[in-house]
């Protein structure tokens, strides 16, 4: 597994869902060597209105997975990540074959013995991964909301209130000179000024547009402004690349 663990939010089948991941594990390991996908759940005892455990029984369950966790590795099965939804924690883990029987005697030490109970559901994959891929992994659109969060977490530890709208620069990426221009146009009707067009001749030849607005960078609003132009973007077949914006001190 790797270092790079994350979290995010979202939605399933229309009940509030949180997800955690390690957002490396396929770059640590070949999946191909582990190509066999299992769902531990285990129901959450007093969940609150959102189908979310309270603080205590989070740290609980917190400390009983990452104790299995730990032992399953050590017989070469791997945790992707977990989802938590509705009421109840879902483990999903990879194996080089098919152990269930290893996997039942770990949830009987750490789950079992702890009073939860647990069922583990084998998943069925066309291809290696296509779960942590298509279901686990973040969309376009949930991953600029995890940079979000980092962004402005940062603004809040320098002492910004988030109250003040500011200057917000954005960056895009196009392949075709033709499309950004495109895109250029359709973005300048909501509001924002193009900064700067610029060519980059690396690797791969393409096309950086810098545009700007003043906006508030509160989470839901800056999450809003990145939904909007993650979308727009590829109408136009091109990649937002992030924001930046400036520190507010409050006075």
């Amino acid at each position: 597994m790797s270092d790079y663990w994350d979290t995010y939010t979202g939605y399933i089948e229309d009940k509030l869902a949180s997800v955690v991941l390690d957002m490396e594990i396929s770059e640590e390991v070949d999946p191909e060597h582990f190509p066999y996908a299992f769902a531990v759940s285990v129901p959450i005892k007093l969940p609150n209105e959102n189908g979310f455990p309270s603080e205590t029984e989070n740290e609980k369950m917190n400390g009983i997975e990452e104790a299995f966790t730990e032992h399953i590795q050590t017989k070469k099965i791997l945790c992707a990540g977990r989802i938590t939804s509705d009421g109840s924690r879902d483990i999903i883990l990879y194996s080089s074959l098919k152990e269930v029987e290893l996997i039942n005697k770990a949830c009987i030490q750490f789950f079992q013995s702890a009073g939860y109970e647990y069922e583990i559901t084998e998943i069925e994959e066309e291809e290696p991964w296509a779960f942590y891929f298509t279901f686990l992994y973040p969309d376009p659109y949930q991953l600029q909301h995890m940079g979000n969060w980092q962004i402005v977490e940062m603004l809040e530890e320098s002492g910004d209130s988030l109250d003040d709208p500011r200057h917000v620069d954005h960056w895009i990426y196009f392949e075709d000179k033709k499309m950004m221009k495109r895109f250029s146009k359709a973005i300048k009707k909501e509001g924002f000024e193009v900064e700067e067009e610029a060519l980059e001749e690396e690797e791969n030849v393409r096309y950086r547009l810098q545009i700007s607005r003043t906006d508030l960078v509160d989470i839901d609003s800056i999450n809003e402004i990145t939904d909007f132009l993650v979308e727009t973007a590829e109408k136009f077949e091109g990649d937002y690349d992030g924001w930046e914006t400036m520190v507010i001190e409050q006075k």
